[in-house]
């Protein structure tokens, strides 16, 4: 069966245009649709813990009101616990490692044309990208900016990177620098 497409080059390219901006317009919404989502359980969160502390505070001082010196050892000994127990979530607060410069990283120094679609980082900082390339030539610039990166350490090319000339899967494994995630 012949299929004519009786519309201009202008009007057809215009069409895909269309099609395009709807798409990015579409995932925008829902990208800020996530994010708002997000920051609004995030309010709920807060908003609880700062009742819950208010409420604690509150029954301890009506305990302490009530029992006139009774029983107080014991609630010091439960402050001095849960004081204990702030101190270690502070402490992970402190320590906590921030990923988001690695995605900024990794999204500025990925070549055009170049398909990041796989990426995974664990607990030891150690990154895995999964991607295609439809040049060789693009997976060497891809490599050359990660040894370059100043997050990065101990790139891993695996030589099944550069067999092909064209329609690449690459995978690269990299550490990442710790002092460049504690900010």
């Amino acid at each position: 069966m012949t299929e004519l497409n009786l519309l201009p080059p202008q009007e057809k390219e215009l069409l895909n245009l269309e099609k395009t901006r709807r798409w990015v317009s579409f995932y925008g919404a829902g990208f800020l649709i996530v994010v708002l989502g997000f920051a609004i359980l995030l309010g709920f969160v807060w908003f609880f813990i700062l009742i819950q502390l208010k409420s604690y505070a509150l029954t301890a001082q009506n305990i302490k009101a009530s029992f006139q010196g009774q029983g107080v050892d014991k609630e010091k000994q439960l402050v001095g616990e849960l004081n204990q127990y702030l101190e270690k979530v502070g402490q992970i607060q402190k320590n906590h490692k921030y990923f988001s410069p690695v995605l900024i990283e990794i999204a500025n120094i990925t070549p055009a044309g170049v398909r990041i679609e796989g990426l995974s980082i664990d607990e030891k900082g150690r990154v895995e990208i999964t991607g295609f390339a439809p040049m060789r030539t693009q997976v060497l610039m891809l490599q050359e900016a990660l040894v370059k990166s100043k997050l990065f350490a101990g790139i891993e090319n695996p030589l099944a990177n550069l067999t092909k000339q064209t329609n690449i899967n690459f995978n690269f494994k990299f550490g990442l620098k710790p002092e460049e995630l504690v900010k």
